[in-house]
């Protein structure tokens, strides 16, 4: 965390009414408690106590069915810490509260196993052991609607449209101010539909940890921050079916410690990171879409990708390889949707782009034109699809540590059972 914004955060302590502390479960939702102001240094030092059936809480905030994380082990607890994540003030709201995001350990002090956090952070581990260095920059999608019309988003589409940005200045004010206190660059607020859809562009970044962090700090933040303005916020991935879905783009680098390009230096290099890609979307199409309502973005001609492919400069495929500079060329990931953990995404693209270039896995040719048009193999296009390929993937096995893995797996059944039977619509 960036040491001014901490001690900033110490020096206004009398200013804030409570604290939020928790950690982040499967589905990238807060979980924790709400503590008094004078808890901060209690909390910075020694943290708080945490179930970690807290860990994976279905979307609809249930316990998850049979885990042993509940009931057969008389619902433990885990101690949550903070690991340096960025802390937020929400001073536009009626009592400014800060936002402390923690990550769940064991009872011998070492991270939980069924933590999406720590799974990312042992992927780091991978990468810096490689001496290679990642950079993820982010296109994040989402939709504002009316306070008391949750149906009725802001305006009809307006694609790219500055006027309707100028309307909502305030708002883009408030939201840059929040994302400034994460201590992370970003590039452009723009408009993709209107002034009911606001697409932020975060600039490239080193620390995936940070980043993933800075994601999830600003869905809540944004989301909170919304209710009090008498708004709401959807990072649904299709929150209406008249509109543009919501996604997460992801655009990945790699370079060495002498800050090489090596998608730039080493043509095989790249094409292996963009062949490995491919081969795991299938099977981590749940990390991707974790939700039902997930599949509605993924249409025939809707800019997001519904086949397996990648070309250059073509919106119409998985992975893009945008017309950049050499210094600059990267790949764009399409597919992941605004609803999926930033952890458990970046974690299984490096994951599968670092065993790529391992074995060298060759890309296909890329394609050109209309890729929905293309000869190609579908992306999984329904929930029971996804998880079935999660399932079986061997990959996913040899990637992933099994607590999580088990966790994230009962969490998607149970939220495909609870659609099936109709007890909630997304």
């Amino acid at each position: 965390m960036n040491k001014k914004n901490f001690f900033n955060v110490q020096s206004n302590l009398g200013s804030i009414d409570h604290i939020q502390a928790g950690i982040f479960d499967m589905n990238g939702i807060m979980r924790g408690k709400r503590l008094p102001a004078t808890s901060y240094q209690k909390l910075i030092e020694r943290g708080i106590q945490i179930p970690f059936s807290a860990q994976n809480i279905d979307i609809y905030g249930s316990d998850i069915e049979s885990s042993k994380f509940v009931f057969k082990s008389g619902d433990k607890d885990g101690t949550a810490i903070w690991q340096g994540t960025p802390l937020v003030v929400l001073n536009h709201l009626p009592k400014p509260i800060l936002l402390m995001p923690l990550s769940l350990t064991s009872n011998n002090g070492e991270l939980f196993e069924g933590c999406p956090r720590a799974f990312l952070k042992t992927v780091l581990q991978r990468i810096r052991d490689k001496q290679f260095i990642f950079k993820i920059g982010i296109e994040l999608e989402f939709c504002i609607f009316s306070g008391d019309n949750p149906n009725s988003i802001f305006s009809e589409p307006q694609l790219l449209s500055l006027l309707e940005l100028d309307s909502i200045d305030h708002l883009l004010r408030d939201i840059s101010h929040i994302m400034e206190q994460l201590n992370i660059q970003w590039e452009s607020i723009l408009s993709e539909a209107g002034i009911g859809q606001i697409e932020i562009v975060l600039a490239p970044c080193d620390d995936l940890c940070h980043l993933a962090d800075c994601i999830l700090i600003l869905k809540h933040s944004l989301t909170a921050y919304a209710i009090s303005k008498g708004v709401f916020i959807s990072f649904e991935a299709k929150p209406k079916k008249r509109i543009l879905g919501n996604g997460l783009h992801c655009h990945i680098s790699l370079e060495n410690f002498q800050s090489e390009n090596l998608f730039a230096k080493d043509d095989n290099i790249f094409r292996a990171a963009i062949g490995s890609i491919l081969s795991i979307l299938e099977s981590a199409m749940l990390i991707l879409a974790p939700l039902s309502n997930s599949y509605s973005r993924l249409q025939d001609n809707s800019h997001a990708p519904i086949n397996i492919g990648w070309g250059f400069d073509n919106r119409t495929v998985a992975v893009r390889v945008p017309n950049a500079s050499l210094s600059a060329k990267r790949l764009e990931l399409r597919v992941a949707g605004a609803d999926s953990n930033p952890y458990l995404l970046f974690a299984i693209l490096v994951s599968a782009i670092l065993d790529g270039i391992d074995e060298m896995v060759k890309a296909p040719k890329p394609v050109s034109g209309n890729g929905y048009e293309a000869n190609l193999k579908s992306l999984p296009r329904d929930l029971k699809t996804a998880i079935i390929q999660f399932e079986k993937s061997k990959k996913i096995r040899q990637c992933m540590p099994t607590i999580l893995r088990e966790m994230f797996l009962a969490t998607k059944k149970q939220e495909m059972r609870t659609v099936i039977s109709g007890d909630f619509d997304e």
